[in-house]
């Protein structure tokens, strides 16, 4: 029997038939899969009686199926599904290339992204994570894709430490860079084009988790997500001076910021008393794209977030500030002071203007987490070589449209500029701990007066906050407190339990009151007890060191400082009892740091009661009496540097690594002295 010839139409098509203008990505699916050599083109009742099939239009039913009023089924062969198949994802191809430009075009204009395809969501559902996107009416949207490590894998190497913005003078990196791309097939650009990238790279790379966020991926809801930011904005954010108030759009964060809006969600998280596992999965996410994202480039929301979650998440702060610091050099963060002088008008009527002194209020912001941390950490600051730009300050705060929120930050940068003096001065080495020589007695007293200069001048210009009401104002006594505190302990470094030398006797005993009025504030001030979970952690680490001191003051001095005993510990129990009625998630500093105070509570109880005839007439509760009994078996926290002051109360090398808030990212958090008898 002689077999029928095909028709043109009929005649498979080869790899070289598509169309030559098709993506890479589509003619490498094109050539990827086998041509079809034969086509089924007879429905199977005709096949089976092995009869000519006549099909005029091509499609079942055939003539002699119509005629007979049979059932005509064309079986389709495997290959002609693999040219289907094949179609399709050359298709699907296309449609993201233009999809990926497209996404390029709206970040240029600064419009919001389109959505996600729909159709390369769910080509990637078998191996991908997803969860619909439920929006604010209750529709859901198809899963988004949340796992890119096969396009990770085929990505370029990374940049060594790109730019964040172009510049017009070239490096000797840019040279290295154009002449390593040279040779590269599919990346190539003109010498000089700085940290230039192809628009489809951009987004391969930099911008390739962009769909990706808390709410998209299933781990929050939008109801959740929209309390959350609420929260921050109307209530966290004034804490850190509005710094993020230009961005109180929720579409805009999750789709355009999913990093930020992480951060934004964690940080707010951490001070919802009711879901604990709330804070736990919004922090689990946000340390993941940050991970990451180490060596992506970002925007300055990136830098944002790194930000706003260093003032707040001690457990990971230096990390993160590290990080922030890193990309704020990259995009030139520094330099905004003097494009900020350099453009006319202000910021209400001048965009530019504008925008530079938002970029001088982040590193702003950078400065005094960086102060803060080297302060708590007993290390040098990171940002020390642009020391001179804080201290011009007062030229900032002469600006016609400075605020109240600038008021704020520029009272922060001059007291820890004073403060940094003081660690520069009197030493914060804690491998070499020596007394500070009596000659510097005089120096003490001085920083004493800058710091009541800087209280004076302040205090008059700071006014209530439309959602924090009078606590800037009660925040800036409390620094002040904080700051006379720092001063005065460094007196005690070195002295081995010895008794306080006379020209410091003053210093000594500025340090033990300081640390008393910061307890009665949070005591008696109605307003700090309000805030007392929202404010950022700095706050609760220096309580918790006025708290360690106050004891550790009483147990070893008490005499010659003229202290009552009972009195310190009655105060100290009274903090105590309310720290306990706060009411906060398990990983806050608060709910971490009183068990530990509780605890060195009893021990200089249970020491003084040793050296008297009679106990000091103090409440422990039952928790500092198991700590007491059960030594080291208590989990959560212990103070660093027991024994302080040379006493004989040190619990062993690693002590503080161990035991002290163990998650937590404080490495050697001391202040000068603090750990003489623990640290080997």
């Amino acid at each position: 029997m002689n077999k029928r010839k095909r028709s043109p139409d009929e005649t498979p098509a080869g790899p070289n038939t598509h169309n030559s203008n098709a993506s890479p990505v589509a003619a490498e699916l094109n050539e990827s899969l086998p041509a079809i050599s034969r086509k089924i083109t007879a429905c199977a009742a005709c096949r089976k009686q092995k009869i000519r099939c006549d099909m005029p239009d091509g499609v079942p039913p055939c003539t002699r199926c119509r005629r007979r009023e049979l059932s005509c089924v064309l079986n389709k062969s495997l290959q002609s599904l693999v040219e289907e198949a094949k179609n399709t994802d050359i298709l699907q191809a296309d449609v993201r290339e233009i999809h990926s430009t497209l996404g390029v075009i709206c970040e240029h204009l600064g419009l919001d992204r389109p959505k996600p395809l729909h159709s390369h969501s769910h080509s990637h559902s078998n191996h991908d994570i997803s969860a619909p996107d439920t929006e604010v009416n209750g529709s859901q949207a198809p899963p988004s894709t949340t796992n890119n490590n096969d396009q990770d894998q085929t990505l370029p190497g990374c940049e060594v430490s790109p730019p964040g913005t172009p510049s017009a003078v070239q490096a000797p990196i840019d040279t290295y860079l154009d002449i390593a791309k040279l040779g590269s097939n599919s990346h190539s650009r003109s010498p000089g084009s700085g940290s230039a990238e192809t628009p489809s790279n951009q987004i391969s790379r930099s911008r390739r988790h962009v769909s990706q966020h808390l709410v998209s991926k299933g781990i929050i809801s939008m109801a959740d997500a929209e309390t959350l930011v609420d929260r921050y904005f109307t209530r966290v954010d004034s804490y850190l001076y509005g710094i993020g108030s230009r961005l109180h759009n929720l579409q805009r964060l999750r789709t355009g910021h999913p990093v930020l809006f992480a951060a934004i969600c964690t940080v707010s998280a951490l001070h919802d008393p009711g879901d604990q596992s709330l804070y736990e999965a919004c922090n689990r996410e946000f340390r993941r794209l940050v991970s990451q994202s180490l060596f992506e480039k970002h925007d300055l929301e990136y830098i944002r977030a790194l930000c706003i979650s260093s003032f707040w998440l001690a457990d990971a702060s230096r990390i993160l500030l590290s990080d922030a610091i890193r990309r704020s050099a990259d995009v030139h963060l520094h330099r905004s002071f003097g494009r900020l002088w350099s453009c006319s008008g202000d910021a209400r009527s001048n965009p530019a203007a504008a925008e530079m002194r938002d970029r001088v209020r982040l590193w702003y912001l950078l400065f005094i987490c960086d102060q803060h941390l080297s302060i708590l950490h007993n290390r040098d600051p990171l940002l020390r070589s642009d020391t001179e730009i804080a201290i011009s300050w007062e030229a900032y705060l002469r600006r016609s449209d400075v605020t109240d929120s600038d008021v704020r930050i520029v009272s922060q940068v001059a007291l820890l500029l004073i403060m940094s003096q003081v660690r520069d001065v009197l030493g914060c080495d804690s491998d070499t701990e020596t007394r500070i020589p009596q000659t510097m007695a005089n120096q003490i007293v001085h920083y004493s007066r800058q710091l009541d200069k800087w209280f004076t001048r302040f205090s008059s210009m700071f006014k209530p906050d439309p959602f924090l009401g009078d606590f800037p104002r009660r925040g800036l006594q409390l620094h002040y407190q904080f700051g006379k505190l720092y001063l005065g302990h460094q007196v005690f470094k070195g002295l081995q339990g010895e008794a306080i030398p006379g020209p410091f006797m003053a210093a000594a005993s500025m340090a033990h009151d300081a640390a008393i009025s910061i307890f009665e504030m949070i005591l008696y001030e109605e307003t700090l007890q309000a805030n007392l979970v929202g404010m950022p952690h700095y706050f609760h680490i220096m309580l918790a060191f006025a708290g360690h001191f106050l004891l550790e003051v009483t147990k070893g001095y008490a005499g010659q400082l003229g202290i009552v005993p009972e009195d310190n510990f009655m105060l100290i129990r009274k903090v105590l009892t309310l720290f306990r009625g706060t009411r906060c998630v398990a990983m806050h500093p608060i709910c971490r740091m009183t068990p530990g105070l509780d605890r060195k509570l009893c021990d200089c109880a249970a020491s003084l009661s040793s050296l008297s005839a009679e106990p000091p007439s103090v409440e422990v509760s039952g928790l500092a009496r198991g700590a007491v009994e059960g030594a080291g078996s208590v989990e959560g926290f212990v103070w660093p540097g027991d024994g302080l002051f040379g006493t004989a109360t040190g619990t062993g090398a690693g002590a503080v690594d161990d035991v002290f808030l163990p998650e937590w990212d404080f490495g050697e958090f001391s202040f000068p002295g603090m750990l003489s008898n623990v640290m080997p």
